[in-house]
Formats: C-alpha cells, sequence, structure tokens
C-alpha cells in the first residue's frame, strides 16, 4: 500500500511503501511559495512510476493549497516541462530561468537522489596503500605550542622596535 503525506514538521512530502519511508520531496516554505530543493528515494524501490506519483502529489497539493512554486528540484522541472499544464504555478517571473531548460533526454529518475548504495567491495590492492609515518600514527609531531611570552601569542608582530 502506498501512501504519500505531507510531513510539516520537516518540511517535506514522504511517499510510504508497505510502512517503509521509501523517499521524500524535501522543501521550504517562504510566504505563499513552495521551494521545493530535492527529491531523494532508497535504491531498492527505484522506479519512475513511484517518483512521478509523488512528484506529481506535490504539484496538484500545491495546486489546492494556491501556492506558487520554485523548482530547485532538477527531477521536478523535468515534470514540470513534460506536463505544461503546471507550469502557471511558478511565478510568470521565473518560469523562464526555471522551465524548458531541462535536457529532454533524461527523466526526472535522472535527477533523484539515491541512498542505501549496493555493497561493494575495496578494489584498493595492498600495494596501492601507503604507509603511515610513525609520528603521525602514534600522534607526535615535531611542532610546539608557542610560550606564553611570546609577543605573536598575542597578535603582537614578531619584531618589536625598542622604544
Amino acid at each position: 500500500m502506498r501512501v504519500i503525506e505531507n510531513n510539516r514538521e520537516q518540511c517535506r512530502y514522504e511517499l510510504y511503501e508497505s510502512g517503509d519511508l521509501a523517499g521524500f520531496v524535501q522543501y521550504g516554505m517562504r510566504e505563499n511559495e513552495m521551494w521545493v530543493h530535492y527529491t531523494q528515494l532508497k535504491r531498492r524501490y527505484r522506479s519512475e512510476e513511484l517518483i512521478e506519483e509523488l512528484l506529481l502529489h506535490v504539484l496538484n497539493d500545491v495546486r489546492r493549497s494556491r501556492l506558487a512554486i520554485m523548482p530547485f528540484c532538477l527531477a521536478l522541472r523535468t515534470l514540470m516541462d513534460e506536463k505544461t499544464e503546471y507550469a502557471p504555478l511558478v511565478p510568470e517571473l521565473w518560469r523562464q530561468r526555471f522551465l524548458g531548460r531541462s535536457d529532454p533526454q533524461r527523466r526526472p529518475m535522472g535527477y533523484v537522489r539515491f541512498t542505501g548504495s549496493p555493497k561493494r567491495r575495496s578494489t584498493a590492492k595492498e600495494c596501492d596503500t601507503l604507509p603511515v609515518p610513525q609520528s603521525i600514527s602514534r600522534g607526535h609531531s615535531s611542532w610546539t605550542p608557542p610560550s606564553p611570552s611570546d609577543p605573536r601569542v598575542n597578535g603582537a608582530p614578531a619584531n618589536i622596535p625598542a622604544t
């Protein structure tokens, strides 16, 4: 079962798939404008259908609430370029900046942040690693702090002329 809800405390629309948080759209509010920052989804829920459903829910909610939208999120911009009926949600002064500029070859999923990366084994070989110098690995160093009587400690120049 899929549920999308607006978590106003964390300023994000959350998508739940069978009770698990699958992803969200992060936003911020400024007067009567919703500034959509980015879309994030767990890798195991990677699906154009889920992303489109989540983004369309956001757009429809903005329309119902009679808010303006500032789509800083590239996934949302790409979807809005495909579905031009949502263009009036962007303030007229900003439409040229936000809309009609996305790559027509890319889909919204190409701009989504994914979490839960697949497990990978390290490709580093033993010969690729550099030995750590003994002085660093033991926490010792040749640097010593200046003494309190040093005039540079208080920000004075090193050479103080005699008067």
